[in-house]
């Protein structure tokens, strides 16, 4: 088994190593919670160094090393590229995952205005994917704590699609045709527009 071992810049010059340990788990968990933030960002930063010709094949790793290090924002973009790597391949599980982990890191940077707008694109995203498997009562729980505001903000980009989410949880989750239809219509009015 491999442990990572990050030396001190002055020996290194900031070179991350790999050493043999027996208990990699062992000497991991024995880090302080800083020095796991630290050794995390530095791990993703080396990634994204040694690999930039070819990051596609990472970014599932450099959002989980990013949101690991506490830096939300860089692993919010990261789970953003890999949700669509994922939905490429319609691998929409693990979209989702990564959409879910998107939303987290976002909701948990300060907000403001532009961060209040990522989140509704993030949970708007989640919920297309959920709907991709026809998960509609879970596509129209991401967009509930969104969808208002989204509405207040007269948010264009997206409310097309949270009327048409919303307009597929009232027809096939609750069977309700009319509420279904006014949010049918609502899409309508939007895309004439």
């Amino acid at each position: 088994m491999q442990a990572l071992r990050i030396a001190p810049a002055w020996k290194s010059r900031g070179r991350i190593h790999l050493q043999t340990c027996s208990h990699p788990r062992v000497a991991y968990n024995s880090l302080l919670l800083k020095r796991r933030k630290e050794v995390h960002d530095r791990v993703g930063q080396a990634i994204e160094h040694i690999y930039a010709e070819h990051l596609e094949e990472f970014y599932e790793m450099l959002g989980y090393h990013f949101l690991m290090s506490e830096n939300y924002a860089k692993a919010a973009e990261y789970y953003k590229l890999a949700g669509k790597k994922a939905q490429k391949v319609f691998a929409f599980s693990d979209a989702i995952a990564h959409g879910r982990n998107r939303v987290a890191c976002l909701e948990k940077l300060p907000m403001t205005d532009e961060g209040l707008k990522k989140i509704i694109d993030a949970r708007t995203i989640l919920a297309l994917y959920f709907n991709h498997l026809d998960y509609f009562l879970e596509a129209k729980e991401a967009i509930a704590p969104i969808f208002d505001s989204a509405v207040n903000l007269d948010y264009k980009k997206r409310l097309g699609q949270l009327y048409l989410i919303r307009g597929m949880y009232n027809f096939y989750i609750m069977e309700n045709s009319q509420s279904a239809i006014q949010d049918f219509e609502q899409v309508l009015k939007i895309l004439k527009k």
